[in-house]
Order: structure tokens, then C-alpha cells, then sequence
């Protein structure tokens, strides 16, 4: 059951994040995804932060809204289409992701350390055809 070994590879990663940063910073992976997001994609809307981690919008929603209430995202209406809000970190949210980026990173790397070179470039691949078409699968589940 590849799919279940690859949750299990997701949720294990997920693990020092629950151990450690969730709890000394007060804030859920969801929102730490949003965050990252956010980081590297200023003046996303929600709909995008939903396409870039894979989340549930309604996911992206609460996350939002604890990330709005610990004052780590501003927004602003989209001055093209007034339906659409768009998300900033405030400076709150950049210190953490500057502060947390780092281990985040290492534990990454850490990981991919175990493949080589041709490994990591067919991994990258792979992962980028199963990303895809995963959306294609979710988008055909309405």
C-alpha cells in the first residue's frame, strides 16, 4: 500500500513539528503550511494558499483565522476583484517563519540526505507527476 506509506513518510515528518514548534509557538501545522505560503507568495489569496499546500479550503479558513487572531497575517481586499482578500504576514508572522524556517529546512534536508543525486532528481519528478495528478483526481471528486 504505497499511498498509506506515503501518508505514513508525510506523518512522520509532521512529528518534530508537533514535538517542539507547535507548542513553543502557539500555532498548528496548518498554519505554519499558510505561513510558508504566504513567506514565499506575499499578497496570495485564500483560494491559493489552498492550491499551493493541498489543504481543504475550509482548512485554510481556520487557519487563517488563527493566524489573523495571533496577529501573524494582515489582509487587504483585492483592489481588482473586491470578492477576493488578499494575505500578507505581518511582521509577527515573518520573525516566525524566519525563526522556524531554519529547522524546518534542516530536518529536510536531513531526509534527502539519504538519496543521492539521481535519486533526488527522480524523486523531484515523481513527486511533481503524482502532485499533479492527484489535483486532477481531487478535481474530478468535485
Amino acid at each position: 500500500m504505497l499511498g498509506f506509506r506515503l501518508l505514513r513518510l508525510t506523518n512522520l515528518l509532521a512529528r518534530p513539528f508537533f514535538g517542539r514548534v507547535a507548542r513553543e509557538h502557539a500555532i498548528s501545522l496548518n498554519e505554519w503550511r499558510t505561513i510558508v505560503v504566504l513567506a514565499s507568495q506575499p499578497g496570495s489569496a485564500a483560494q491559493d494558499v489552498a492550491a499551493a499546500t493541498g489543504l481543504h479550503p475550509m482548512n485554510v479558513s481556520r487557519a487563517l483565522a488563527g493566524l489573523r487572531r495571533d496577529g501573524r497575517i494582515e489582509t487587504a481586499r483585492d483592489p481588482d476583484n473586491h470578492r477576493r482578500t488578499l494575505l500578507w504576514l505581518t511582521t509577527a508572522g515573518q520573525k516566525l517563519f524566519r525563526k522556524v524556517a531554519p529547522s524546518s529546512e534542516a530536518q529536510a534536508t536531513r531526509l534527502l540526505d539519504a538519496l543521492d543525486a539521481a535519486e533526488l532528481v527522480a524523486l523531484s519528478a515523481i513527486v511533481d507527476k503524482l502532485s499533479q495528478r492527484a489535483e486532477e483526481i481531487a478535481a474530478d471528486s468535485g
